[in-house]
């Protein structure tokens, strides 16, 4: 144990310097998405300054509701398997330990053996994410889409009794963001039946935001040449840009396993996970809340076949202004792990997660009125807006990849994970994992 505390006492301050890099640009990363829905657009001067604006806020939470999303999967991505990929067992007879499986174990769900008194495992894993679709709204092809409405001038509460207020600006918002994992673990069988790990991830989150916007020229059309609104470029489109990028280190995993049964036919398991808030959720590097999850782990062996059930729940508490609370979970894995060769396992793994009464972005039509500038009819028209409603999300990924033995008790890892759902933030391409770990 003492050699763990010494090693991660040495990388911290190594770690700790990195997490300062990367956070030149002006304003936490957390405030571009809401500064840019939260913009009034000014138009050119022509006889009066015309601001559009979005009224009901419902933009800004959208953007507070993109940071959470976003936070919810870059701060809580599934960590590998805090049991080693060798796992051990004290033979009496012999007087050593035997290796307690023919398989190097699962990727993502557990199983419940534990890797023996006194091992050691060391390893890191690096995963990479080029998000594209949130709450089934494509990023990067302006799927979001709203509307600005004229700022009322005579306080009327209408957009017809002054004409030219019937105008709008359509906008939609493309994005372009991707973040890269590399997580430094270690774990320690203080008995038999019990491992202790330790995760600390390092996270890169690079943003890029667009907001493009053409105005909707339904009142004023004809009133006059030059038009009645028009932006400062001369025309009816006008882009706004914003990007940032972050680094350092991300919330901490602290686990703690101890399997309370083990036969012949099975054994069980109970895991429970603590993430500390020490990443910068200014920065999009961490939730701000402390999470606790509590795991149930069912395991059991058919020769070189090992299947697992993980069951288990997860609650938060304390978060962000700028990014919000978390939502509670139900956690749901089932996985297996095949010994192929003597130095190659397969493992794959269905991963589930229902984050309860969480916030989504929807997209409404509502109606606008106007009047022409040349005519005393009220015309209604329907548009865009996008606003935030609570339901639970189910955030389904499936796992497949390959554990290799290259030279004595150390591994390589593989893995390809897949979404199969739209819900939240998500990667619809293939996310690929690369990792290394070693026991003694």
């Amino acid at each position: 144990m003492r050699r763990i505390v010494n090693t991660l006492t040495l990388c911290l301050p190594m770690l700790m310097v990195t997490a300062t890099a990367g956070l030149a640009q002006i304003g936490p990363l957390a405030e571009l998405i809401p500064d840019l829905f939260d913009r009034t657009v000014v138009l050119a001067e022509t006889g009066h300054e015309a601001h559009f604006v979005d009224s009901s806020e419902a933009l800004l939470e959208a953007g507070i509701q993109l940071n959470a999303s976003i936070v919810s999967q870059l701060g809580t991505f599934p960590v590998t398997s805090a049991s080693g990929g060798f796992t051990f067992e004290f033979d009496p007879d012999l007087n050593l330990f035997t290796r307690s499986t023919e398989s190097f174990g699962p990727l993502y769900s557990e199983r419940a053996e534990t890797q023996g008194k006194g091992k050691v495992t060391f390893g890191v894993n690096v995963s990479r994410f080029a998000y594209d679709v949130v709450d089934g709204f494509d990023l990067r092809n302006g799927d979001l889409e709203f509307t600005l409405t004229h700022l009322d001038t005579n306080q009327d509460g209408t957009s017809v009794e002054t004409f030219f207020e019937g105008d709008l600006v359509f906008a939609n918002a493309l994005f372009e963001l991707e973040s890269q994992a590399t997580v430094f673990f270690a774990s320690y069988g203080v008995t038999e039946n019990w491992d202790l790990s330790l995760a600390v991830p390092l996270v890169e989150v690079n943003l890029r935001a667009e907001l493009q916007t053409s105005i909707l020229r339904q009142a004023t059309e004809g009133f006059s040449d030059p038009p009645f609104h028009i932006f400062a470029n001369g025309t009816d489109e006008e882009s706004y840009t914003a990007a940032g990028s972050s680094s350092g280190v991300g919330d901490l995993l602290v686990r703690s396993k101890y399997r309370f049964l083990d036969q012949v036919g099975g054994s069980m398991a109970l895991q429970l996970d603590l993430r500390l808030p020490t990443g910068e959720e200014d920065e999009l590097l961490g939730t701000g809340a402390t999470q606790i999850r509590a795991l149930l782990i069912g395991s059991t062996h058919f020769d070189r076949f090992s299947p697992h059930v993980n069951l288990g729940f997860t609650t938060s508490t304390g978060g962000s202004q700028l990014v919000g609370d978390l939502s509670d979970e139900i956690n749901f894995a089932v996985g297996f792990d095949a010994a192929l060769h003597p130095r190659v396992t397969l493992a794959g793994d269905l991963l589930w997660r229902t984050l309860l009464d969480a916030r989504q972005i929807n997209q409404r039509q509502v109606d606008f009125l106007y009047r022409r500038h040349d005519s005393p009819e009220i015309i209604t028209t329907q548009r865009p807006i996008l606003e935030t409603e609570t339901q639970d999300l189910n955030l389904i990924d499936l796992s497949l990849g390959f554990k290799v033995n290259v030279a004595k008790q150390l591994l390589v890892s593989t893995n390809l994970l897949y979404s199969l759902s739209d819900d939240g933030l998500r990667d619809r391409g293939i996310v690929p994992l690369v990792g290394l770990d070693y026991s003694f």
